[in-house]
C-alpha cells in the first residue's frame, strides 16, 4: 500500500502539471489540448490531474496566473531610459515569452470560457499587458507626443494589437528579429508617413 503523499510531492506534481500544461496550451491553444493529453505527458492518471485541478478551465487559469507573474516580473525589471527603448524591451519580453500567438490566447478565452472565468482572465491580461503600456503612453502624452484625440489606453491597445499580429507573422521567419523591434516601435510611435 502506498503511503500518503507529502506536501512536497503534491507541490512537485502541481508544478509539473502547470509546466506541461503551459507548454501544450501555448503551442496548440486551449481547444486543441485535452486533459487526457496533459495527464499522459505528466505520467499521471486523469483522476490524479482532477485532484489538483477540477477541470480544464481551472487548470488553464492556474497556468495563466503563473505565466503572467513571470511576464510581469520581466516587464517590471525593464530599466531602459527612453520610451522607444522601453517599448522595444517590452516587445522582446512578450515575443520571447509567448511561444504562441497572443491573439489565439485571447480568442480561445472569449470563445471557450465561462463568463466568470473570462472576467478573471481579462483582469490578468489588463494588469499584465495593458496597464504597463498605458503607463508608457501616459508618459508620451505628458511629453506632448500623443495626439489629443488618442488616449493612453487607446494607444496601448493599438500597440498590443499591432505587436500581437506582427509577432504571429515573425514566428515563421528564420532571420534575426533584433532590428524588427526597433522598426515596429518606430511605426507605432511615428506612423508610416512623413511629418
Amino acid at each position: 500500500m502506498r503511503k500518503p503523499r507529502t506536501k512536497e510531492e503534491l507541490e512537485s506534481t502541481r508544478d509539473r502539471i502547470l509546466k506541461i500544461a503551459q507548454k501544450l496550451f501555448m503551442e496548440k491553444g486551449y481547444r486543441a489540448v485535452t486533459t487526457r493529453e496533459i495527464a499522459a505527458k505528466c505520467k499521471i492518471t486523469q483522476p490524479a490531474l482532477y485532484y489538483h485541478y477540477p477541470d480544464k478551465q481551472s487548470l488553464y487559469i492556474a497556468m495563466l496566473e503563473a505565466f503572467v507573474m513571470n511576464i510581469q516580473s520581466k516587464i517590471e525589471a525593464i530599466s531602459e531610459e527612453t520610451i522607444p527603448k522601453r517599448l522595444e524591451a517590452m516587445l522582446e519580453v512578450l515575443s520571447k515569452e509567448h511561444p504562441a500567438s497572443m491573439m489565439m490566447m485571447i480568442h480561445d478565452t472569449f470563445v471557450e470560457f465561462k463568463a466568470e472565468n473570462r472576467s478573471h482572465i481579462y483582469l490578468l491580461w489588463k494588469q499584465t499587458y495593458l496597464e504597463p503600456f498605458i503607463e508608457i503612453f501616459k508618459e508620451v502624452k505628458a511629453d506632448g507626443g500623443l495626439r489629443d484625440i488618442i488616449s493612453p489606453e487607446e494607444a496601448a491597445r493599438f500597440c498590443l494589437l499591432t505587436m500581437g499580429q506582427t509577432m504571429s507573422a515573425w514566428k515563421y521567419q528564420s532571420e534575426s528579429l533584433s532590428g524588427q523591434y526597433t522598426l515596429l516601435v518606430d511605426l507605432i510611435l511615428h506612423g508610416t508617413t512623413k511629418s
